[in-house]
């Protein structure tokens, strides 16, 4: 898959995002990676954003104070 079909690709939106959290005033929720949560716009909800994490990343990240653990 081409880097450019990748953006496209459902894979990366907000919905499987771990930085999104359900709630909020619209029904696509908030997104959780500024220091005031705020919420996600209509036309960015499907289409996702360079901060986009995969929902397993973002529980290590939750759990771990987002600290490397080496050793």
């Amino acid at each position: 898959m081409k880097l450019k079909d990748q953006k496209k690709s459902k894979a990366s939106s907000c919905w499987d995002c771990g930085l999104r959290k359900k709630g909020g005033i619209n029904a696509f929720g908030l997104c959780t990676w500024f220091d005031e949560p705020k919420e996600i716009p209509s036309k960015i909800v499907d289409k996702g954003c360079k901060l986009w994490r995969g929902e397993f990343v973002q529980k290590v990240i939750d759990r771990f104070d987002g600290r490397l653990i080496n050793g």
